[in-house]
C-alpha cells in the first residue's frame, strides 16, 4: 500500500496497526509496553485508536518495542557512488529562494 495515496488519518490508522502486531509479536500487554517505552497506556490506547500522538511518545512506544532502529532505518542517507563527483555529494548548508535572473532596477536603458 503506498502511502502516497492516503490521507494523513489513513496513514496513522496503519500506523497503529502496524505498531499493535510489533506488540502482539513481542507478547506485551498495553500496560508492560507502556512501563519500557515510559509512556501511558491511554496514550497507546489513543494511537491506536487512530488519535494523533507527539513524536516523542512514538519514539517512547518504538523504544518500548526494542524496535527504535526501524526509525533509523526509515530515514537512513545512503551514501550513494557518484560517477562525476567523487563518492560524497555536498549539500547546502541552507537552501534559499533563486534570485530572478529576468530582474532588473529598470534604469538601464537610462545608460
Amino acid at each position: 500500500m503506498s502511502w502516497e495515496l492516503l490521507t494523513d488519518e489513513a496513514i496513522l490508522r496503519d500506523l497503529a496497526s502496524r505498531i499493535d502486531v510489533l506488540r502482539r509479536s513481542h507478547r506485551l500487554k498495553d500496560e508492560e509496553l507502556a512501563a519500557r517505552g515510559g509512556t501511558s497506556r491511554p496514550l497507546i490506547f489513543k494511537f491506536r485508536s487512530g488519535g494523533g500522538i507527539t513524536l516523542t511518545t512514538f519514539i517512547r512506544i518504538l523504544r518500548g518495542l526494542g524496535e527504535l532502529g526501524r526509525l533509523e532505518h526509515a530515514f537512513s542517507i545512503s551514501e550513494e557512488y557518484h560517477p562525476g563527483g567523487g563518492g560524497k555529494q555536498t549539500l547546502p548548508k541552507r537552501v534559499r529562494e533563486k534570485a530572478d535572473p529576468g530582474f532588473s532596477w529598470g534604469d538601464e536603458a537610462h545608460e
